[in-house]
C-alpha cells in the first residue's frame, strides 16, 4: 500500500497518520530486537520507515531493504525505505530501486544525505547535489510513493533559519507525494512552516517529526541536525542531568505534550523518531493509536 492512500483514509476519518522511524542496528541481535518490538506492539503504527545510514554512515545500508521487507511481510505494517544519493550515482540508484521494487516496498523517503565534513554542496563529487534530482530519477524508475524532508529551522547546510520554500517546491514539482519534517522542539516553528507550505499551492500531506529527549548525550546530535532547544527543554535537561531515569520520563512527557498539541491542531501526521528504543515505540503507540 502507498502511504498517500493511508493519508487519504485517515483524512476521511479525520485522524492524523502516526508513524515510527527505526534504523538498521549494527548487530543481528539488534535486528532481532527490532522484530520482537514490532511483533509485540499492542497498537500498530500506520507505517514504519527504515533509515539508510545516518550522519553519512553508510555501513548498514544493505540492511534497510531487508528490514523494510520483513516488517511489511511478516507483521503486516506498511514500510518506507530511506534512500540517499550522496554516495550513489544514477546507475547505482537504478539498481537499488529495482531491488526495492522486487521486494514490493512501494514507499521511499528521498534524501540527498549528509555531506562529508567541510564539503560544500557545489563541490560535491557525486551526481546528485540536491534531493529533487534524486526524486526525479525515482519518479522515472517506477510507481513509488515518494516522501521528502522539510526543515522547520532551515537545513543545517543553509544560512537561513527557516526552510527555503523554493526547495520544497522543487521537491514537490519533481514528484514528492508527501513531506516529513526534521525533528524540532518548538511546535511554533513547525506550524509556521506547515502553514507556509499549505499556502504556497503545495497539496501534499505534511508530517511533524518528533524525537523524545532521553539522555543528555543526545543534545550534540540534535545540534548537528540544526534543531534548537527551547529554554523550557534546556531547563528539563539541566534539572535531570544527573538522574537518567527522571530525564527519560521528563523527555517523554515533553514529546507527548508536543504531539498532543499538534494533534489538537489537526496536523496531517506525526512521525516519531524512536531511536530503536522499544519503550518509545510501545509508549507512543499505546497513547496515540
Amino acid at each position: 500500500m502507498k502511504i498517500t492512500d493511508i493519508y487519504r483514509a485517515k483524512n476521511i476519518q479525520k485522524k492524523s497518520v502516526i508513524s515510527l522511524e527505526i534504523f538498521p542496528p549494527k548487530t543481528d541481535a539488534g535486528i532481532e530486537t527490532i522484530y520482537q518490538t514490532v511483533a509485540g506492539l499492542t497498537h500498530k503504527p500506520d507505517y514504519i520507515s527504515v533509515t539508510y545510514g545516518a550522519m553519512g554512515n553508510v555501513g548498514q545500508e544493505n540492511k534497510t531493504l531487508e528490514i523494510a521487507e520483513k516488517i511489511k511481510k511478516a507483521y503486516g505494517i506498511e514500510t518506507m525505505h530511506h534512500l540517499t544519493s550522496i554516495h550513489n550515482n544514477p546507475e547505482q540508484i537504478t539498481e537499488i530501486l529495482a531491488e526495492i521494487k522486487a521486494k514490493n516496498v512501494q514507499n521511499i523517503l528521498a534524501l540527498r544525505g549528509d555531506l562529508p565534513k567541510n564539503t560544500d554542496v557545489t563541490g560535491c563529487p557525486d551526481s546528485y547535489h540536491y534531493a529533487h534530482e534524486l526524486i526525479t530519477d525515482i519518479k522515472k524508475a517506477g510507481d513509488f510513493d515518494i516522501a521528502a524532508a522539510i526543515y522547520p529551522e532551515g537545513h543545517v547546510d543553509s544560512p537561513l533559519d527557516v526552510e527555503n520554500i523554493e526547495h520544497v517546491k522543487r521537491k514537490y514539482d519533481a514528484g514528492a507525494n508527501f513531506f516529513i519534517s526534521q525533528l524540532f522542539f518548538d511546535n511554533a516553528k513547525f506550524l509556521r512552516l506547515n502553514d507556509y507550505i499549505k499556502n504556497s499551492g503545495i497539496e501534499a500531506p505534511i508530517a511533524a517529526g518528533i524525537m523524545p529527549v532521553l539522555q543528555k548525550s543526545q543534545v550534540e546530535r540534535m545540534i548537528f541536525f540544526g534543531a534548537s532547544l527551547p529554554t523550557r527543554l534546556i531547563k528539563i535537561i539541566n534539572k535531570y542531568k544527573d538522574s537518567p531515569e527522571d530525564l527519560q520520563k521528563a523527555g517523554m512527557d515533553y514529546a507527548c505534550k508536543q504531539i498532543d498539541d499538534l494533534l489538537a491542531r489537526g496536523v496531517d501526521g506525526v512521525h516519531i523518531y524512536t531511536m530503536n528504543k522499544p519503550f518509545v515505540a510501545n509508549t507512543m503507540m499505546d497513547r496515540y493509536l
